[in-house]
């Protein structure tokens, strides 16, 4: 392992690591992918909130089907999140919020999908509460969100989103399946 390398691994970020050796983090970059290291970074450490809390969702899902390849430690900004045999898997996050600042407006989960579309087959979306644990996961297929940018899910009211509801104990079953 190399001075570049063992500060990158202990860091997991490249300004932190380009620092501690003394190079600027671009010239550490460039040294690392030489070196062929994957460049992936920590988005629980350092991504923004969203980032953090994207994070979670990614390891609920992998905890779900363990078989699952989570890009995202392979590839920096990987286009989709989890690989499943060739099933791609876009793994989204939301807390209850209102959408609307007004005093009557219903909770939601916002889901951001204006990056993914042309890239997975399927949007696993969590809907968590508050302390972040698991209250709903939504599996949709591609053609049920190719072209939308975000999707508002009604907490407690009806929605057509609710009808991708599946329970955790049946996913892994579910992308298991495509790989038979």
């Amino acid at each position: 392992m190399t001075v570049e390398s063992e500060a990158y691994e202990k860091h997991k970020n490249l300004k932190l690591a380009a620092n501690e050796i003394g190079i600027k983090w671009q010239t550490l970059y460039y040294r690392l992918k030489k070196q062929g290291v994957q460049v992936t970074g920590d988005k629980s450490r350092y991504g923004s909130t969203s980032d953090k809390l994207a994070v979670i969702a990614e390891n609920e899902f992998i905890k779900l089907v363990p078989e699952s390849k989570n890009m995202n430690s392979v590839e920096w900004q990987s286009k989709f999140d989890i690989m499943i045999g060739k099933v791609k898997i876009d793994v989204k996050s939301s807390l209850p919020r209102k959408l609307q600042p007004n005093k009557t407006s219903t909770l939601s989960w916002a889901f951001s999908l204006k990056r993914q579309n042309f890239e997975c087959d399927f949007m696993v979306c969590f809907g968590l509460n508050e302390d972040k644990t698991i209250n709903k996961i939504l599996v949709i297929p591609y053609e049920f969100f190719n072209g939308l940018q975000t999707i508002s899910v009604p907490i407690g009211r009806p929605s057509k989103w609710h009808e991708y509801t599946v329970d955790k104990d049946d996913i892994r079953e579910f992308f298991l399946s495509f790989s038979e």
